[in-house]
């Protein structure tokens, strides 16, 4: 429910003025409608440290600007990966103090106390940053009430889950960027109220790594009150402690490969640059080791037994994940990318990683009565897919969602489809439990047509529903499938 108040707790006047726990911020008027808040630190921490908030500030916050980005590992991958999708190559600033928090919510004038939407950036947890065009929230907030867009930055790659074995066995975490979202998380409900928005009414939306955040959270707050509803969808994907990974960037950095005490100060010394060159010259891959204490080995389990927060989901995924993965990798190893070969190691990608672990989440959802619905984005639009290989790719739908895709060339489908996607996403903040039903959509059952299709030939500008089986039927044979994926990469590819 929303009101038309005169002022927030917290806020001056005009709105820009605001009151947080750690000071004032002082913000900017993007648009006519939209307040714009960027960089709020969130928190500050030394390097492999867990967050802490920041000090009280004396002295108000300009908030105009973003603030650096965490240190990217933009390898030969990355990089490529970039290039094909059309998004510019991360020529941000970074330093390690990174952990800063965006808000775009609406001017005083119109209804406060919204729906709260916290945006988690993916990019496999190596690169990635809230400074990203595509990631901007004020057209969501300008063209619908009751609603504020919030993103922010976590740690990444090395910097955020370091993997070292001197940090390991203890009760504390050294997932360091899943510490962070949690944090950043903790920062909006205990402060968004003064921007507006409702503490009480937050979700969760992400894509890729993101996606697998919210999942993370769930499974790590199975009783928690802060979050009433996750828009993403995905299994949390984790790695092993591998020391190897560890010593080799430190042997590479001149810290030596024992292992020691000795070893981990030195390794915290490494100027932040020289540590992130090490990690993309080896191509060595850092991500979220699986601890059991953000990140628990008993997954499966936990869901079977519907050890997670049961708030209401929308997930999905796109029809052609795979497009930009193989693409890539034909292109890195290859030179070219081969007809045929694309589509159809494209498909058992979409298949083995995504649709499939899609099928069976929602599924195990809805069979613990949490209030499911699940869709597969299908548009193909000439500014986002850029050559005919490229189809409805791995995160194609995020400029849809934000309304961030070019609007100087867009075709009117694709506006069209924009403005029916924001309206799903923000009908479902607002109200995840049942909002959706307004719109038509039934909650998800395998048997009936309940997968909702959006922007595919049934619909070009908004949604037809189907049977889950027409996109599902392959993964009774998951098992087969990821086999025959690997031997298809590694005989044609170069290895997976």
């Amino acid at each position: 429910m929303t009101y038309l108040a005169p002022l927030e707790a917290g806020q001056t006047g005009d709105g820009l003025h605001v009151h947080t726990r750690q000071g004032d911020v002082v913000g900017t008027l993007v648009l006519p409608t939209v307040r714009q808040f960027l960089g709020i630190p969130y928190a500050v921490s030394r390097r492999w440290e867990p967050p802490r908030l920041p000090p009280v500030r004396t002295k108000s916050f300009n908030a105009s600007s973003f603030g650096d980005s965490c240190p990217q590992d933009l390898n030969a991958i990355a990089l490529k990966f970039l290039e094909l999708t059309g998004l510019p190559t991360m020529e941000v600033v970074e330093s390690e103090e990174c952990q800063s928090v965006n808000i775009w919510a609406p001017s005083v004038g119109r209804p406060q106390k919204t729906a709260v939407m916290i945006w988690i950036h993916g990019g496999s947890f190596t690169f990635g940053t809230s400074n990203t065009p595509i990631y901007d929230g004020q057209n969501i907030v300008r063209d619908h009430d009751d609603v504020v867009v919030v993103s922010f930055n976590y740690r990444l790659n090395i910097f955020g889950h370091p993997g070292a074995p001197q940090l390991a066995g203890r009760n504390q975490s050294q997932n360091f960027g899943t510490l962070d979202i949690e944090a950043a998380i903790q920062w909006v409900h205990a402060n968004i109220a003064a921007f507006g928005g409702d503490p009480e009414r937050i979700i969760l939306f992400g894509e890729s790594a993101g996606a697998v955040a919210t999942d993370i959270y769930a499974f790590l707050h199975p009783n928690g009150s802060i979050v009433k509803g996750s828009l993403g969808i995905f299994s949390p994907a984790s790695m092993a402690l591998n020391p190897a990974s560890w010593n080799g960037i430190a042997s590479i950095v001149g810290c030596g490969n024992d292992t020691s005490a000795e070893q981990l100060a030195c390794m915290k010394a490494v100027p932040t640059k020289k540590l992130e060159n090490a990690v993309i010259d080896s191509n060595t891959t850092f991500r979220p080791l699986a601890d059991n204490i953000t990140i628990f080995t008993d997954t499966a389990a936990r869901g079977a037994a519907g050890n997670f927060l049961r708030v209401p989901l929308l997930g999905g995924t796109t029809a052609q994940e795979g497009d930009i993965f193989v693409l890539v990798s034909e292109l890195l190893e290859l030179g070219i990318a081969i007809p045929g070969v694309t589509q159809t190691a494209s498909e058992f990608t979409t298949l083995t990683l995504f649709s499939c672990p899609a099928s069976f989440t929602a599924k195990s959802r809805a069979d613990a009565t949490v209030p499911t619905w699940r869709y597969q984005y299908q548009a193909i639009f000439p500014d986002i897919s850029t050559r005919p290989d490229l189809r409805a790719y791995h995160g194609s739908e995020i400029p849809i969602v934000f309304g961030t895709y070019n609007r100087s060339i867009a075709t009117p489908a694709e506006i069209s489809l924009s403005e029916y996607v924001q309206t799903v996403w923000v009908t479902f903040a607002r109200n995840p439990r049942s909002g959706l039903f307004d719109l038509g959509w039934p909650s998800y059952d395998p048997d009936a047509d309940s997968l909702a299709l959006l922007g595919g030939s049934l619909n070009e500008t908004g949604v037809a529903f189907t049977k889950p089986a027409f996109i599902d039927f392959p993964c009774a044979f998951e098992g087969a499938l990821a086999a025959a994926a690997e031997a298809f990469n590694a005989a044609l590819l170069g290895g997976p």
